[in-house]
């Protein structure tokens, strides 16, 4: 299992944009939701941020989509 990065302590936190977001969605959150949603966005963001630094060439194309 590959492991999953964690944010540090000095991340950006997320917690207004989750906020603001449940209520654009009427979704009423608790306030350990709401955090546990800020905590996996910041997660995310250090993935996509780990991901845009990889440099991809040719032989790194996805497969092709399978259709039976």
């Amino acid at each position: 299992m590959q492991h999953t990065p964690t944010p540090s302590a000095d991340a950006p936190s997320h917690i207004d944009t989750v906020r603001c977001a449940a209520t654009q969605l009427d979704l009423v959150l608790t306030d350990d939701a709401l955090q546990r949603v800020a905590d996996q966005w910041a997660r995310l963001q250090t993935m996509a941020s780990a991901l845009t630094q990889e440099p991809l060439g040719i032989a790194d194309e996805p497969a092709p989509v399978f259709t039976p």
